[in-house]
């Protein structure tokens, strides 16, 4: 694919008229553009999850390799969690400011880099330093929040946007099916070696992106600003419907808290941490889970974790197709609502291994699937000038509730409640999430993304 002559830089000289707005890289993407855009993108968040979620199942073979205690290999873990969310912040600048094709080669380039130093850790200070270079993988999902919006049609990029979110349980499945494979026959040192490979070939791959025109209209606006043609910048601002802001502070961070945004953000950010202190308790917890309230033992309990996340991958398409339609806030909405039910359900009702594959299957259609509508939502409500921070902020809230989800599970059954009573506080958590969206904006569907952001 051909990447566009003007993705470097623009010539503050050009005229004010509109032709601009004409120009070839201003264009909307081809339809084989957009096809390439989604397929990599889909790969390249696939194996950005495969090697997230391998650290977290190869800890236990890390351990053992290092003869940690298990309070050492907890506290390796949690710093490993922290310093990837500050990498993960870091990069909502970068989406915003340097642009969004450069923060795809970074988070590519960064969770490769991850995955091949991994394998050459020395102890634990290494380890934890080049883990930390994970949040680059991590923010694959705030990158294409805002990258994606700006490059799919305003009716379709639910279902597509769902298909790229897909990547999430293909990830998952992928790492379980590699590393069992592969673990017996070239160690955990090759696994993350194995891993960084296919993501080296993503990011050769990602060089034949375009910038997003969006982002090209955002810059050429700034430069004509410092250029101090500030009549033109507007003429072209009302034009394009594009606000360039006038704050030159280079902290993105701050004008998402600012008064006309401040509720959507805090609703927005509330929402993603209590919906992964839900989904963390039956994806990061499912085996215990499973075992402690169904009795199911760890083989069929790994079973049963494969097969749900088969039907979660039908749950990001439905979803991304359905707030297509219906609108992505609503979409969302109720399919936490229907999490809730069914994690209750799964709990206290199903009984039998074939029942309790089949609730807990739903729990995660619903729950993972709902997070297709919910970061193209979060990607078009907010400013194009700050829609990569808005992304990488809701981004990190996420995590920070996968780290109370576990504590709140085993707190519960420290106080004395029963396992399945204790589980069920993810139930609660998905409804609180359902709750706090109600405070988010409503976005009729179909809209085009310039008319909602400005």
């Amino acid at each position: 694919m051909n990447m566009p002559a003007y993705s470097s830089g623009i010539d503050v000289g050009a005229p004010a008229d509109g032709r601009d707005a004409a120009a070839p890289d201003f264009a909307p993407f081809t339809s084989g553009q957009i096809t390439y855009t989604a397929i990599v993108a889909l790969v390249a968040w696939t194996f950005a999850v495969y090697d997230l979620i391998t650290f977290g199942n190869l800890l236990p073979a890390i351990q053992q390799a290092f003869q940690w205690s298990n309070p050492t290999a907890s506290f390796v873990a949690t710093l490993v969690g922290l310093g990837s969310l500050v990498v993960a912040l870091a990069v909502g600048p970068m989406i915003d400011l340097v642009g969004r094709r450069f923060a795809l080669m970074a988070t590519t380039g960064g969770a490769a880099i991850s995955s091949g130093l991994t394998a050459l850790a020395l102890g634990p200070a290494s380890l934890v330093l080049v883990r930390a270079l994970s949040g680059f993988g991590m923010s694959e999902q705030a990158v294409n929040a805002a990258y994606l919006n700006e490059v799919f049609s305003a009716r379709g990029k639910g279902f597509l946007y769902g298909i790229v979110q897909a990547g999430w349980p293909l990830g998952v499945m992928l790492s379980a099916g590699l590393a069992a494979v592969l673990l017996p026959v070239i160690g955990w040192r090759g696994v993350f070696l194995v891993a960084a490979l296919p993501l080296l070939v993503m990011l050769a791959l990602r060089f034949g992106l375009r910038e997003s025109p969006y982002f090209l209209k955002l810059q050429h606006l700034r430069r004509l600003k410092a250029a101090g043609r500030a009549a033109e910048a507007e003429t072209l601002s009302g034009q394009w419907q594009l606000d360039p802001g006038t704050n030159e502070s280079r902290n993105t961070y701050a004008p998402l808290f600012a008064p006309a945004l401040r509720r959507h953000s805090i609703a927005l950010g509330a929402t993603f941490f209590f919906k992964i202190i839900a989904d963390s308790q039956l994806t990061v917890l499912a085996t215990s889970v499973l075992a402690q309230t169904k009795g199911i033992e760890l083989t069929s309990a790994l079973w049963t974790v494969f097969i749900g996340n088969g039907v979660a991958l039908l749950g990001y398409l439905f979803f991304g197709w359905l707030g297509d339609r219906i609108g992505r806030r609503e979409t969302v909405i109720a399919a936490q609502v229907m999490a809730a039910i069914c994690t209750v359900l799964l709990l206290f009702v199903a009984q039998g291994f074939a029942v309790v594959v089949l609730f807990y299957a739903l729990v995660l259609f619903f729950a993972q699937g709902a997070a297709a509508p919910f970061f193209a939502y979060v990607g078009e409500s907010y400013p194009t000038r700050m829609r990569g921070s808005g992304a990488a902020y809701i981004n990190v809230a996420g995590p920070v509730g996968g780290i109370f989800g576990p504590l709140i599970y085993g707190g519960l059954q420290s106080a004395g409640a029963a396992p399945a009573v204790a589980a069920a506080s993810g139930a609660v958590a998905a409804l609180a999430a359902a709750l706090c969206l109600f405070a988010a904006r409503s976005i009729r569907p179909g809209q085009n993304l310039a008319a909602i952001s400005h």
